[in-house]
């Protein structure tokens, strides 16, 4: 009987350590339980199956209190995957945040209105000077690269158009500069395909030229006012 109690009190000892081991949240290892010795066997056929008893109640307990222990690790084991997998993702959201936030303090800001219209202008090429064209007569001065014979056709509809312009047929849109833009179009290729003849200043040159009349086609012509000393028809830009 004593035998009995002593395996009971050895159970309930076992399932109070698995209980306080769950409570704290912690991996729990069991202690080997080891009773079984050559001393003290039994003397007689009742003690016995007495301790026979005993020892199966004891191994039941102690199934009890390993599966116990092993639920309680698997518990912890799950516990600590979900805080990995919540660490991942916090630390990739935070690392996406901190890309953000460095894109944002880094990046450019936009250009402003004025500082548009500034690059804006300064791409665009320059108005023709006197050096270049006669506002009052119409006529161009053109670079000596471009008075070759080869540009001979281009050259004179190109002084055509210009010297008869009107002021309702001059302008962004208006007929004549739709055509000088389309022959202003063909002396750039005709150009181009003439590069290996010519130095880079000269097709430079040449070409910043053509570009020019072509932004100044864009600009309408005015009438003289009727006192001026040049005749009414003379036209001005």
């Amino acid at each position: 009987m004593r035998v009995i109690q002593a395996s009971c009190f050895g159970l309930l000892l076992s399932f109070t350590v698995a209980s306080l081991a769950f409570a704290q949240g912690g991996a729990v290892t069991a202690p080997p339980i080891v009773n079984w010795s050559y001393v003290g066997h039994s003397s007689t056929a009742g003690e016995g199956y007495l301790r026979g008893s005993a020892a199966v109640i004891q191994s039941a307990g102690q199934a009890n209190y390993l599966n116990s222990i092993a639920a309680v690790n698997y518990q912890e084991a799950t516990r600590k995957l979900i805080e990995n997998h919540d660490l991942y993702v916090r630390n990739a959201i935070q690392s996406r945040e901190m890309v953000h936030e460095f894109r944002e303090r880094y990046r450019p800001s936009a250009p402003t209105p004025e500082e548009w219209q500034r690059v804006t202008e300064a791409s665009l090429p320059d108005r023709l000077t006197s050096d270049q064209f006669d506002p009052i007569t119409g006529k161009l001065i053109w670079p000596h690269i471009l008075r070759t014979e080869e540009y001979r056709a281009f050259r004179e509809r190109v002084d055509a158009i210009v010297s008869n312009r009107t002021p309702d047929n001059s302008g962004n849109g208006s007929p004549s500069q739709r055509e000088l833009a389309s022959l202003i179009d063909g002396m750039k290729m005709l150009l181009k395909s003439n590069i290996n003849t010519v130095t880079l200043s000269q097709y430079a040159s040449a070409k910043w030229f053509l570009k020019s009349v072509d932004y100044e086609a864009q600009f309408p012509l005015q009438s003289l006012p009727a006192t001026t000393d040049v005749g009414a028809s003379e036209l001005v830009h």
